[in-house]
């Protein structure tokens, strides 16, 4: 091994983490709740965090290289900083402090004598969770008069605790990936199509000291097309010489009752083509089946109730049980599955055996942390006021969800994925307000803070990230260090930046999504539930037992027939509203490649991977520079990439 591929979690190249992901901790916020522009890190792929690496890998590397040969940055290294802008980038809108300031405030700022918040749910609020200074809660959503400084000091007690919970909560999702790691990526050996654009960016230099990818023609036809098709409609916004080329269209069927929504989405176009073609293919099945299904529950009245909180999509409650029931067997399949490997690792943590020379843990270290942070876990939530058996519920739920969202997006590769259902709706709807009581419903609302936004989640980052050094030659045994340097990092910047901007502009000027829908949302949801119980849960079991049964009979279908052409890993996020910005896209992916190795075979397919990865690259490039374009001219709401 040679000196350049050895190195890894060096010093510079965490400080270059830290520094990539302070910048991006300020940006993002800026970008949403200012500029109101593309979502810079609110997927699984934070499109930022390409952008940087784009120029740290095309720009930065190559030039250090030539400037002082040894002082270019190593592969390991490389792959550090990415990992480190994966992680770090979770915590900074969606994934938490987007939503957490504005919920763990808004109990108090929409409180109104119409929702009786004031008697029903703020009774039940733990004073080291939230801010109690009202008046600086208000001037939060108002603004700060002239000359008025922030009031820290109003919110340190929650920042803190908050704070400290996710952060347990991210390492118990760290113990969880590396025990999965190795089943994953070494025994079945997903694809993690997400990874294929960052390998072939860290592709070594060829002789002449270009990095293979950065040479090819392909790569930048492919970079071209939503480069210029995308400033095309952005400047539409400055002047109206240009007239704006429609990428989104619908087509509606029986009257208007059954429709399809249609994207050019380039992202999900070249991440399609990097897909197994069964997985493709049944991307766009299984929306299409869901678009059917729709119908049919609504034009025979066969819903089952209101909807839930965080529901994502348009879709009847009855689906939305129903693929919560198939993404739970798909998770217990998972385990299952995974059982032998999973059995050796407790084994090997019982007798205090050493890290393999791919942990970045030891499986003591693993074992140990996942169940002593998941206690913690417990104990905190009981403490905010949840009875044990519904905070065990709810850790198990969260569990559940992010081992669920990473499987399906490390073997489809989504841009974006979301689970049908939060816990927290489970909860509320299987036990009933009479049984759970106030105090657990508050508890379960504010827990949205962490297990809301599902779109966005640490383990996904985590587990693409050990992805990725598996690729990097050598032990990173204190990439844990660099990640919660990165998470810390992400952590004080988008709070610091979101406080500074709330208090300076009033946040209800600002995004109405953060200042305004969520909020109030959860709230909102408790006081409904509370209000109007259902007399039974069994119609919604129903169809979540169904979705587990038909998820469990595709899976085995799958497992003992060779010909089956259905891979059910995309049916429980079907019905998602990202499967709507991401289906075409992924159908004409499939039909690309089926083409194209159907004439051309797999040379034909790997000639033509760089334009895939160009349409990828180019698009997230693309939706960055506008960002800070717009910024700079003032113009809001140009949203080149969304999910």
């Amino acid at each position: 091994m040679d000196t350049d591929s050895a190195r890894g979690v060096s010093r510079r190249a965490v400080l270059i983490g830290i520094l990539l992901v302070g910048f991006m901790s300020v940006v993002s916020p800026w970008a949403v709740l200012m500029v109101k522009g593309s979502q810079l890190t609110t997927n699984a792929v934070p499109i930022l965090a390409v952008f940087l690496f784009f120029f740290v890998t095309a720009v930065f590397a190559p030039l250090l290289r030539r400037l002082r040969p040894s002082l270019s940055l190593a592969r390991g290294e490389l792959i550090t900083i990415y990992a480190m802008m994966l992680t770090g980038s979770v915590v900074i809108t969606n994934g938490f402090t987007g939503s957490f300031l504005s919920i763990i405030s808004g109990l108090f700022y929409y409180a109104t004598p119409i929702n009786n918040w004031e008697y029903t749910i703020i009774p039940h609020v733990h004073p080291w969770l939230v801010p109690t200074n009202l008046e600086a809660v208000r001037l939060l959503y108002e603004g700060l008069p002239g000359g008025m400084d922030i009031p820290w000091s109003a919110w340190i007690l929650p920042l803190c605790s908050w704070s400290f919970f996710i952060l347990v909560f991210y390492w118990v999702i760290l113990c969880l990936g590396v025990m999965l790691r190795g089943q994953w990526v070494e025994r079945e050996r997903l694809v993690f199509p997400l990874t294929q654009l960052p390998m072939a960016m860290l592709a070594e230099a060829d002789p002449g000291g270009k990095r293979r990818v950065f040479g090819n023609p392909l790569l930048w036809l492919g970079f071209l097309l939503p480069l210029l098709i995308h400033s095309w409609n952005s400047l539409g916004n400055y002047h109206s010489a240009f007239q704006k080329m429609a990428l989104i269209g619908s087509v509606a069927f029986l009257n208007g009752e059954m429709a399809m929504s249609f994207r050019l989405n380039f992202p999900a176009l070249g991440l399609g083509y990097l897909m197994p073609l069964n997985v493709s293919f049944s991307v766009w099945f299984f929306y299409l089946l869901g678009v059917i299904q729709k119908f049919f529950i609504l034009r025979v009245g066969g819903d089952i109730g209101s909807p839930d909180i965080w529901t994502p999509g348009s879709y009847p409650t009855a689906m939305m049980h129903e693929q919560a029931g198939a993404l739970v067997a798909l998770v217990l399949f998972v385990l299952w599955t995974g059982r032998g490997h999973l059995q050796r690792f407790f084994v090997q943590a019982w007798q205090g055996q050493g890290r393999g020379t791919e942990e970045i843990l030891s499986p003591r270290v693993a074992v140990c942390g996942l169940l002593s942070g998941g206690i913690f876990m417990v104990t905190w939530l009981v403490l905010t006021g949840l009875d044990l058996y519904v905070a065990l519920l709810l850790v198990i739920g969260a569990l559940v969800v992010f081992i669920g969202l990473s499987r399906i997006v490390g073997e489809a590769g989504f841009p974006g994925c979301q689970t049908p259902m939060v816990p927290q709706a489970f909860i509320m709807r299987g036990f009933g307000p009479a049984t759970l009581g106030m105090h657990n419903m508050t508890g379960l609302g504010f827990s949205t803070v962490w297990i809301g936004e599902t779109a966005t989640n640490m383990m996904n980052a985590v587990v693409h990230s050990l992805k990725l050094i598996s690729a990097g030659g050598r032990p990173f045994r204190r990439l844990p260090w660099a990640i919660l340097l990165a998470v810390l990092t992400g952590l004080i910047g988008s709070i610091w930046i979101t406080m500074t901007l709330a208090y300076s502009y009033g946040g209800i000027n600002l995004h109405s999504w953060y200042y305004v829908g969520a909020p109030k949302w959860p709230f909102d949801y408790i006081t409904s539930v509370a209000g109007s119980p259902e007399a039974s849960f069994v119609p919604r079991f129903t169809f979540t037992a169904l979705g587990g049964g038909v998820m469990t009979l595709l899976m085995f279908l799958r497992q003992r027939l060779v010909w089956w052409p259905l891979n059910p890993i995309a049916f429980p996020v079907s019905a998602t509203f990202l499967i709507n910005y991401h289906w075409f896209g992924i159908f004409l992916a499939w039909v690309f490649k089926g083409v194209i190795l159907k004439y051309a075979g797999v040379k034909g397919y790997r000639f033509m991977l760089p334009f895939f990865l160009g349409l990828i690259l180019g698009e997230f490039f693309t939706a960055s520079l506008w960002v800070f374009i717009d910024g700079w001219f003032g113009v809001e709401g140009n949203m080149i990439f969304n999910f």
